[in-house]
């Protein structure tokens, strides 16, 4: 992951991750499209890519976070 995430104002990384976690909650790993996340987020797809490396980086980041907030 891209350090810059975390130089983002909390409301924007609160938005990329709750459409994240939207997404990949309504639909199975391979079915969760990058676009509909990066949309629902209000950035780009190429900047959300910028942040996390590839889809699968940014679903384990989504994961852990969810683990820490248990």
């Amino acid at each position: 992951m891209n350090e810059k995430f975390y130089q983002l104002p909390e409301e924007k990384q609160t938005r990329v991750l709750n459409a994240g976690f939207r997404v990949f909650s309504q639909n199975s790993y391979r079915k969760s499209p990058v676009n509909e996340i990066a949309l629902e987020a209000g950035i780009s797809k190429s900047l959300l890519f910028f942040y996390f490396r590839n889809k699968k980086e940014f679903y384990l980041y989504l994961m852990k976070t969810a683990e820490e907030l248990t």
